[in-house]
């Protein structure tokens, strides 16, 4: 029985690293060079396998939510940003603050740390344990919630999986 599940789940890996190199060809080649692309690609894939390099189990059906928040925290940052920029006085009070992490998988805290720099006025620093390190630029705003909702979402979207452990690392 755990033959076609293994062997399910190399499939899936295959499937999504091709995916993403494809997209990133797409992207950094401007749709140009395919031929060569293809080759790249496969050879991208080879590695990621022999680099043991596995997809985790995400929960789709999140997805919607965590798109519509994610996308809508995204343009305030972004207005958030030219607000400042365009203020004679920035009204900023930069610093570093701490953020206590959920008990979630190791996937989902490295999307959290990947992803918070979106967030308006915030960017992670970095993961020690479940402390994740943030600069704000202003520490008077609630960059708690904002962090702690994408948490929420993540967590949703990233279900711990059996040998997740404290020391792994989501790949």
């Amino acid at each position: 029985m755990a033959r076609p599940v293994a062997g399910h789940r190399r499939l899936t890996t295959i499937a999504v690293l091709t995916l993403v190199y494809a997209a990133l060809w797409l992207v950094l080649s401007n749709n140009q060079g395919w031929g060569f692309g293809v080759v790249v690609i496969a050879l991208a894939v080879l590695c990621g396998l022999s680099a043991r390099i596995r997809v985790r189990p995400v929960a789709w059906r999140f997805l919607p939510g965590f798109l519509v928040f994610f996308l809508s925290r995204m343009l305030m940052g972004g207005l958030d940003v030219a607000r400042r920029t365009l203020r004679r006085d920035p009204d900023i009070e930069p610093g570093w603050v701490k953020h206590q992490l959920q008990d979630a998988s190791p996937s989902a805290h490295m999307f959290l740390s990947a992803t918070t720099g979106l967030l308006p006025g915030t960017l992670a620093a970095r993961l020690e344990g479940h402390i994740m390190r943030v600069h704000t630029l202003d520490t008077r705003d609630d960059w708690q919630r904002d962090i702690t909702h994408l948490e929420i979402h993540l967590a949703r979207l990233f279900p711990p999986v059996a040998n997740d452990g404290p020391g792994e690392n989501a790949s």
